[in-house]
């Protein structure tokens, strides 16, 4: 018998989901054109300015509001409808995308309206994470949360691969306006495909789905102390805030590829634009076929997200001595390869841990741990790769990654080795527990026994008679 934590998935089995077809596509392509928007939004403030400050502050407004107000985005999906905030917020991106083609095709784009706009998708995005995240469980069910977790992450990359790719012909014919354009009709397709969705009931066609993994209803969750109840959450399960603890020093001081990929092919290597074009294709195929990989796993456990942080800081480390271009290219494969094994595995294991009712505050700590500490790791990195040398800023992170792992683990296998010692055996499974002896059954009362009285028409010896309890 496959045992729970080892039991392996097709890649694409979330997708046999009706729902999460639809969904999965239709974001794919949403991804596609927010990718396109990334690269042309990056290109039109450097060609306005010139000023690569100015390209650092547009997009770090994307992500000030993550911190700001990241946990009270998880209150929004938790507290209405997951598919009512999405489609507002997919109605929100699409009016952000219509004002930017407006603003930049007019040839009235001033710096401070590209911010503010820059600030806007920010705060939109704070809330649609957490609701998209958990509006996955509503579709497919628990059985297939796994799965489709990194069905999501695969459609993140794949558009990170193909958008800039898109964008960079793009942005030669048609400029930066035409591209915000197209990015703004991408996401009516997401809208259609929410409005054919049936919400909060998994498809007759799921394998596996049966009616009892429905999820509950969302139940509305009132607002005062609501912020910080997804951080009492994960506080109260060891496993799980050290998994996020382990998956935010890595998000902070290892993932910082825009700035180490730029100066290793600046300042290092001496390949130009299209050199940078080439790492980042090379990162980008690790990291899909990392994702691919990963969402076989039916059940990730802290120690795929230990040994996953461990293989990445190692991936990380070796590519930062490579001596040549071509090595530190075929490094980057494996670097993200790795990487997108920890960020599934880390994704699946808190979707599985959570529950319905706290699902979109536990996803929006996720998103705050994932993304918020990027204003804070991006100077810092850059600070010792300015000082130290570009190869020590990427071994710095690798080094990160590796520490934090071994501290997860001796903190995880100290905890486990008290509760032992302290006399709290930790939990046995169900399946693997010994069964219990049954108690013998009560001997039965002897009866005595009758003896027949002789008679003269019965001349033969006198037999006792047999009873079946004798």
């Amino acid at each position: 018998m496959v045992s729970k934590n080892t039991a392996r998935t097709g890649v694409f089995t979330a997708l046999r989901v009706r729902d999460y077809r639809i969904y999965w596509s239709t974001g794919l392509v949403s991804n596609i054109g927010s990718a396109m928007q990334g690269v042309a939004l990056d290109w039109f403030v450097f060609d306005l300015t010139h000023s690569g400050t100015a390209v650092g502050w547009a997009a770090g407004l994307q992500f000030a509001p993550v911190l700001l107000f990241g946990l009270w985005g998880g209150v929004l999906a938790d507290r209405y409808d997951r598919r009512s905030l999405l489609l507002w917020a997919q109605s929100l991106y699409a009016v952000q995308a219509v004002l930017l083609t407006v603003a930049v095709l007019s040839g009235h784009a001033p710096l401070w309206s590209v911010y503010l706009l820059s600030f806007g998708l920010g705060c939109v995005f704070t809330v649609e994470n957490p609701a998209r995240l958990s509006f996955v469980t509503e579709l497919v069910g628990p059985s297939l949360i796994p799965n489709a977790a990194g069905l999501n992450i695969l459609s993140l990359n794949a558009a990170r691969l193909i958008g800039p790719a898109i964008a960079g012909v793009l942005l030669g014919l048609i400029g930066a306006g035409g591209v915000f354009a197209v990015n703004a009709v991408s996401f009516v397709a997401v809208t259609l495909g929410l409005l054919t969705i049936r919400a909060r009931t998994p498809a007759s066609d799921a394998p596996g789905v049966r009616p009892a993994d429905a999820p509950e209803p969302v139940k509305r969750v009132r607002w005062a102390g609501a912020g910080v109840e997804g951080l009492r959450y994960v506080a109260a399960r060891p496993e799980l805030a050290a998994v996020l603890a382990l998956f935010g020093a890595v998000s902070t001081f290892a993932v910082n590829f825009p700035t180490t990929l730029t100066l290793f092919a600046g300042r290092v290597f001496d390949v130009g634009s299209s050199g940078l074009g080439f790492m980042s294709t090379a990162l980008s195929v690790g990291t899909i076929a990392g994702t691919l990989a990963a969402t076989r796993r039916v059940s990730p456990r802290v120690r795929t997200v230990v040994v996953g942080a461990v293989l990445f800081g190692v991936s990380e480390a070796v590519a930062a001595l490579m001596p040549s271009y071509t090595t530190f290219l075929i490094l980057l494969l494996p670097t993200g390869f790795t990487l997108m094994t920890l960020n599934t595995a880390v994704s699946a294991f808190v979707q599985s841990e959570v529950s319905n009712a706290m699902r979109g505050r536990v996803m929006a700590v996720y998103t705050v741990v994932s993304m918020g500490g990027a204003p804070l790791g991006g100077p810092t990195i850059g600070w010792v790769s300015q000082h130290a040398g570009v190869r020590w800023g990427l071994a710095c992170g690798a080094a990160v990654a590796m520490l934090a792992a071994l501290a997860v683990a001796l903190l995880l296998a100290g905890r486990q080795k008290s509760a032992v010692l302290g006399g709290r055996p930790l939990p046995v499974p169900q399946r693997l527990r010994p069964p219990l002896p049954s108690p013998p059954a009560p001997a039965p009362a002897p009866r005595p026994a009758r003896r027949r009285t002789p008679t003269l028409a019965s001349p033969e010896p006198l037999r006792p008679e047999v009873h079946p309890h004798d």
